[in-house]
């Protein structure tokens, strides 16, 4: 993992929590921020994203950005399906804990809901750590 990804993420999850508690601009600005972030990160040269042909292409980026970045996804093969995975992540990486926090969660997703599409596949957020589990659930079915 790169030494700071931790520290980066809990500083943004910060920064998309302050900007969220602007009024009436705030978060329909981190909302756009985050998705034009997402298409940067899928089109940037470089970049291990890319349109995929099956749920496999994705469940790959996954496990490449696990690798990579040190991201704490768990894939969960018993609920894989020929168009769609699950997935956990362990606690928060951006810090979010409190309902109160729910703005800024859906502003920072909107990163992951923009390089999923990108890729073919619409991202759904099945459990949330400031709902109260410990670990966030999301799926991921292929577009038709």
């Amino acid at each position: 993992m790169p030494p700071n990804t931790d520290k980066m993420m809990l500083s943004l999850g910060k920064f998309y929590e302050l900007l969220c508690k602007i009024p009436l601009i705030g978060y329909p600005f981190a909302r756009f921020y985050n998705r034009m972030m997402g298409r940067i990160l899928f089109y940037m040269p470089g970049s291990d994203a890319k349109r995929a042909d099956s749920i496999d292409g994705i469940r790959q980026y996954l496990l490449k950005t696990k690798e990579d970045m040190g991201f704490p996804f768990v894939m969960i093969p018993e609920s894989d399906t020929e168009d769609s995975l699950d997935f956990f992540v362990d606690g928060c990486p951006y810090g979010y804990t409190r309902s109160d926090q729910e703005k800024a969660c859906d502003a920072a997703m909107q990163i992951d809901h923009i390089l999923f599409k990108l890729q073919g596949g619409d991202l759904t957020i099945l459990e949330k750590v400031m709902d109260g589990p410990d670990k966030c659930r999301m799926h991921i079915k292929m577009r038709k």
